[in-house]
């Protein structure tokens, strides 16, 4: 059965003569393990053990993070030491609200910090055809990641490709679409799936965002990534000369003429456009907007709009996203669970340093108290799940000697065999 295995293993008990506060993290990605690793400084006594529902541990940094931002995923060389030499308990392979109901932990653990994100993408909120090819770019980024999930998007993008938004999110995926295969050398990209969703560059890939040029949210960085990339025209018409700011710079000493070349891509932002439906016509999609300022309506006829819009909680459904009645007076929310999809990862260390302040203030103060058991309080129901840290680092061997050429590892893609190698049974 996927997701439990007949091993009696459990991670390593916390270090004896513990004799802080037990506290339980959900979510093992950047806010997690900044609190985890915040709290083990102020309170060495304490027992922290943090809770992810997959087999793998970091959550954004190794699923949403892009498979060529190798620098930025980085940081979870500092997160390992937190399990192997912070006396960290990792509870992989863990789901709070399945395989523990939420009373029971919030029963047993002083303090519960709910660090969750937000795994849904957000929809595009106008009328669309169901047969109309709509992706959301944090599916795409997590199937391009070797998410462990059946339901992401496989069948080829196509080579006339729109995304819907401006932000970092939306720069990822032009990035990785219009980027040659060979330039992705040294990374954890899913080359399968790479391979399926764009069989060769696409040819026009447009860019529809409601602001203008100079309300644009992504970094400058990003931006100039792009632009740097081989094969690659950028186009942006309308760009005026009222509009400031560094994206608006860049976008204006690099904009060309277009010109027709096999095997280019052309980028082309479209500024100041509010999209109105998605319908389908001799079987593409069709993406119909209007400028803010009225004006007729621009079509734009297309294989496939990915929108790279913002995240939610996901399915209302999933009993592993955070209610509102998952609350109580020692229970905490961190990240973008807490604050929306805003901010980077150093932003995320930030407020994970604030609740950390917040929750140290509230035990001072008398207002949270210790004495519950801790992992052992939950410990009967995980004893044939739970995959520790040690268990996860079997995994990582295996994903590092199965890499490709030119590829930093090979992301198992499947549980069943994520947990086979955790128990060795591999």
């Amino acid at each position: 059965m996927v997701g439990t295995h007949s091993s009696q293993h459990v991670p390593p008990p916390a270090p004896a003569g513990t004799a802080g506060p037990t506290v339980a993290v959900v979510g093992s990605g950047p806010s997690g393990c900044y609190v985890a690793q915040f709290l083990a400084k102020t309170w060495p006594d304490s027992e922290i053990t943090v809770f992810e529902s997959l087999p793998a541990p970091y959550g954004l940094i190794r699923y949403g993070v892009a498979a060529d931002h190798q620098g930025t995923k980085g940081v979870v060389r500092q997160f390992d030491r937190l399990f192997t030499r912070g006396g960290i308990r990792f509870a992989g392979n863990v789901t709070v609200g399945r395989d523990i109901g939420f009373a029971r932990l919030a029963a047993s653990f002083d303090v519960v910090v709910l660090a969750t994100g937000l795994p849904g993408d957000r929809e595009l909120d106008v009328p669309r055809d169901p047969r109309a090819r709509v992706v959301g770019a944090g599916a795409l980024l997590r199937a391009l990641n070797g998410f462990p999930h059946h339901g992401l998007p496989r069948t080829p993008l196509g080579s006339r490709v729109l995304v819907v938004g401006i932000g970092n999110v939306a720069l990822d995926v032009l990035r990785l679409l219009s980027k040659d295969s060979e330039a992705f050398t040294g990374s954890d990209i899913d080359d399968e799936l790479l391979g399926q969703l764009r069989p060769a560059r696409p040819a026009v890939l447009d860019v529809v965002a409601r602001s203008d040029a100079s309300g644009a949210k992504c970094d400058a960085a990003m931006l100039r990534e792009l632009i740097a990339l081989d094969g690659v025209d950028i186009g942006a018409p309308g760009l005026g000369d009222q509009d400031r700011g560094p994206v608006a710079d860049l976008l204006r000493t690099c904009a060309v003429p277009a010109r027709e070349e096999p095997g280019r891509t052309r980028v082309t932002f479209h500024f100041g456009l509010v999209p109105e439906s998605v319908t389908t016509r001799d079987g593409r999609t069709v993406l119909t907007a209007r400028r803010r300022d009225g004006g007729e309506p621009v079509e734009f006829v297309t294989d496939s709009v990915v929108t790279a819009i913002g995240f939610t909680h996901g399915a209302a459904q999933d009993d592993g996203c955070p209610g509102p009645d998952w609350a109580d007076d020692h229970v905490y929310r961190v990240g973008w669970l807490s604050r929306g999809p805003r901010g980077t990862i150093a932003e995320n260390r930030k407020h994970a340093q604030r609740v950390v302040r917040s929750i140290v203030d509230d035990f001072e103060a008398g207002r949270i108290t210790a004495g519950r058991p801790g992992f052992a309080g939950v410990a009967d129901l995980l004893a044939c799940r739970v995959v520790g840290f040690r268990d996860w680092q079997r995994i990582e061997a295996a994903e590092e000697r199965s890499a490709r050429p030119g590829r930093c590892r090979r992301k198992i893609t499947d549980l069943d065999r994520m947990l086979a190698l955790a128990t060795g049974a591999h």
